[in-house]
């Protein structure tokens, strides 16, 4: 299973012609990250992610589709769980739901301070059918439960993703060579137990290993992370404009096509 994220830096022509490359390539989900601006380059135009998903659900007929990750302190989290659950409608059931605490400068200068694990439980709850507000009614999940993926690296962090999530995604950590970033990963996978483990993965920043100089790098790649714990991988697309390198986008193609 391959997951693609999409940063929202581009038009939103450009942005929805690359969700679709990505479905004809048969990429199992597109991911848009939520940030309130760029973290790396806060000047540069950035779409906002819950206005960009429930169009791609309008414009898109099978990919699965969500945050990766939704800012939990940027919404409450009733408005955030009611942002979810409207696009799992308009896309018939297609959300993927990740959630994290935030890491950016600017979005815990906006957000408010609200525990990480009431957050996860709140929007875990509404994710159920429940209704997370007194006298609110729910809103039903169209499947009956959207699967809830959650960023976690901190001992604390990992519990919560364990206790509430389908799924946990890591990105591991930034600047780190790939012997120690292993060894992490494995660790953090093991303390979350028995559910489905994802690395955010392809961006210089969080790989090391210049992983689209073929194939055969990236199935190298994703061999040693299966082996410390990792059951899917979420790449960054396109990947050329990260590397400065005109055969990744190619490479990248032929991977999810082989």
């Amino acid at each position: 299973m391959i997951h693609a994220l999409l940063i929202p830096n581009v038009g939103w022509p450009e942005l929805l012609a690359r969700a679709r490359r990505l479905e004809d390539m048969g990429v199992s989900t597109v991911w848009v990250d939520d940030h309130l601006l760029n973290p790396a380059h806060p000047a540069q135009p950035w779409l906002d992610a819950w206005s960009v998903l429930p169009a791609l659900a309008a414009s898109t007929t099978r990919l699965r589709l969500g945050p990766l990750v939704a800012n939990g302190i940027l919404r409450p989290p009733a408005v955030l769980a009611r942002h979810a659950l409207s696009v799992d409608h308009i896309s018939g059931g297609r959300l993927e739901l990740g959630l994290g605490s935030g890491y950016a400068a600017a979005d815990r200068a906006a957000g408010a301070d609200v525990p990480f694990a009431d957050v996860v439980a709140t929007v875990a709850a509404a994710l159920r059918g429940e209704p997370v507000l007194d006298g609110v009614p729910a809103l039903a999940p169209v499947t009956g439960r959207v699967p809830l993926t959650v960023a976690a690296h901190g001992p604390r962090a990992l519990d919560i993703a364990a206790t509430h999530a389908d799924r946990w995604v890591s990105y591991g950590g930034f600047g780190l060579p790939m012997s120690e970033h292993l060894a992490l990963t494995r660790r953090r996978a093991e303390r979350v137990g028995p559910i489905r483990r994802m690395l955010l993965a392809g961006s210089p920043a969080v790989t090391e290993t210049p992983i689209w100089r073929s194939v055969a790098a990236v199935e190298d790649f994703t061999g040693r992370y299966r082996e410390a714990g990792i059951d899917e991988f979420a790449f960054y697309y396109p990947p050329g404009p990260m590397w400065s390198d005109d055969d990744a986008d190619r490479v990248f193609e032929d991977y999810v096509t082989s």
